[in-house]
């Protein structure tokens, strides 16, 4: 569903505030170190799994201007799942998709999906092949951008530092600039 309001746009003077969703510690490390020690612009908050970041993106007191989420995370909680749900629940599940859609329905106004799973190693990662490129390139990462709502989404296969962690500024700068 698409409305003709308009984006909101977070104001130059106040630090834009970024959600990060991921389990892998060397990628958390990564958003730490980029977010908190190499940018002051940005209000960091990290969630390490599904629940913490369903938590974070309906708090009523917590707007988000960019939220980042991996693609696959452990398996959620059993407080909501029946033995026949269980049944279904494997070690990772693409969380990051209803993470992204709910994250649009909350106007989140830049969201991206960034994969660090090769596209030969699991099928989820080869799935997004056709709505990203098959790795990160500068130029095509561009026409991974799509509209929903209110919000940019980017899906992304993961452009990566020197260390093969996230790099997380790199996909904001694309969010960011090129969705206009």
């Amino acid at each position: 569903m698409t409305t003709n309001q308009q984006q909101p746009t977070p104001s130059p003077t106040k630090p834009l505030d970024i959600l990060v969703i991921e389990d892998t510690p060397l990628h958390q490390e990564s958003a730490d170190d980029q977010f908190l020690n190499q940018h002051s612009n940005y209000a960091f908050t990290l969630a390490h799994n599904y629940e913490q970041a369903k938590q974070l993106l309906t708090s009523i007191n917590k707007p988000f201007d960019i939220v980042l989420t991996d693609l696959m995370m452990p398996k959620g909680s059993r407080d909501t799942m029946s033995p026949k749900g269980m049944e279904y629940i494997f070690d990772q599940l693409p969380y990051g998709f209803p993470l992204a859609l709910l994250a649009a329905k909350q106007n989140v106004p830049y969201i991206a999906i960034v994969t660090d799973i090769n596209h030969h190693d699991h099928p989820m990662s080869a799935c997004i092949d056709n709505l990203s490129s098959a790795y990160w390139n500068d130029e095509a990462s561009k026409s991974s951008l799509y509209k929903i709502n209110n919000s940019v989404l980017g899906i992304f296969h993961a452009p990566f530092l020197e260390n093969k962690a996230k790099d997380w500024m790199k996909v904001v700068d694309v969010l960011m600039n090129n969705s206009k």
